[in-house]
């Protein structure tokens, strides 16, 4: 017998839904042992999934009854070992929505398959358990597993990757279930429904929840679930998951979006003539987005206008600052603007002759010529008084 009983997978909910499933388990067990033969008869008449009927009530009820000590000590044994790596993952009540939801799922398929039926029957958490393998294969196939090995007298403790578990006791089970059609069909008996068949129902409809919980990301198994470990994703450092996650087809769509989002706010702001929060706007749009994060000339400049209309002179002067960094179609007047508020609000004269400097006069209309020469003669003056400033590149 081959019981595993600790596990180095991360546990993240401590297993109160596992141990109280296994006290449920061995508390029913404990109460129909005792019962005089005809009692425990109609128990498992009306409990024990039956075949020839279809009784949803025995879907649930059947799987939390056993046929001896063995059956139902196996089955609480692995369920331990095999119940605290699925719990630990997802807590109780989604581990309880799973240990239940597999046991309806196999038994109501069963039931229905065997309807026609006219004798036969199943009881036991094996499917289940199974099932919970299959998910702990899924979820934590690297992980290993402490286990119990016993042969008679004799016993020995070793460590196994639950995938490696997992495939032992699903390919025992597969083999079994060979042998024992093949026997019984040499035998002319004709074959239904063997253990071994239900037990790899079981397996199979929990590889699917396990497998739909990581594409749906209804379980974190931090990279080292089954298709990740596949792909080679566990071996990647946090940078490279960063940069994968930040170029995937869903990150990009919810980036798009953001960013839709965003500038419509931004809009927003400038339409109601509120700059603080349109220029916090504009800077974290520039600071999460980069090249992406796209402002028109007109929405700039009605900003910087919001800007000087606020006095707030300090980020009205940055802002045109950046503007002028690069080619723009009203470069001109903004470097006018800008130098009038470095002359008269701000005291940075030596700035205002550096931004008038790059001005081409021949360009300008006539008012706009009279506008600059006066600019530079106030500059020149304030700056034989001003103290030494530092000049910035715009």
């Amino acid at each position: 017998m081959l019981v595993p009983y600790s596990t180095d997978a991360p546990i993240y909910h401590w297993p109160f839904a596992t141990v109280a499933t296994i006290v449920v388990n061995v508390l029913v067990f404990l109460t129909v042992v005792p019962l005089p033969e005809e009692q425990q008869e109609w128990v498992f008449e009306h409990f024990a999934l039956v075949y020839g009927t279809w009784n949803p009530v025995q879907w649930l009820t059947s799987n939390y009854l056993h046929a001896g000590f063995m059956h139902m000590l196996g089955n609480m044994v692995v369920l331990w070992g095999i119940g605290v790596i699925v719990e630990g993952k997802v807590g109780w009540w989604r581990f309880l929505l799973m240990y239940n939801g597999i046991g309806l799922f196999q038994c109501g398929l069963e039931q229905t398959l065997m309807v026609m039926a006219e004798e036969g029957g199943s009881l036991g958490a094996s499917a289940i358990i199974y099932g919970l393998i299959a998910i702990a294969m899924v979820w934590a196939p690297k992980n290993e597993l402490t286990c119990l090995l016993t042969w008679g007298i004799h016993s020995t403790t070793f460590d196994l990757p639950i995938a490696t578990y997992a495939g032992i006791s699903m390919g025992i089970e597969l083999l079994l279930g060979v042998l024992t059609i093949t026997k019984m069909s040499a035998t002319g008996t004709m074959v239904v429904i063997t253990s071994q068949v239900l037990h790899l129902m079981g397996a199979a409809t929990g590889f699917v929840v396990g497998a739909a919980m990581v594409k749906w990301k209804w379980v974190d198994c931090e990279n080292w679930d089954l298709f990740s470990v596949y792909q080679g994703r566990h071996m990647l450092t946090r940078e490279e998951l960063a940069a994968e996650e930040l170029n995937s087809e869903e990150s990009q769509a919810k980036r798009a979006s953001l960013l839709e989002q965003m500038q419509g706010q931004f809009r927003e702001c400038l339409t109601a003539g509120a700059c603080k929060p349109a220029l916090v706007f504009h800077r974290r749009g520039q600071q999460q987005f980069r090249e992406a994060w796209k402002v028109s000339d007109e929405q700039l400049v009605e900003l910087m206008n919001l800007l000087r209309k606020a006095e707030q002179w300090d980020d009205a002067v940055k802002l045109m600052g950046e503007y002028l960094k690069t080619p723009r179609s009203r470069g001109m007047a903004v470097r006018l603007a800008l130098a009038q508020i470095l002359v008269e609000r701000v005291n940075r004269p030596r700035q205002a002759l550096k931004v008038l400097a790059q001005i081409d006069s021949q360009k300008l209309p006539q008012p706009q010529r009279e506008t600059l020469k006066k600019l530079q003669e106030r500059a020149e003056q304030a700056a034989e008084d001003a103290p030494v400033e530092l000049a910035e590149d715009w």
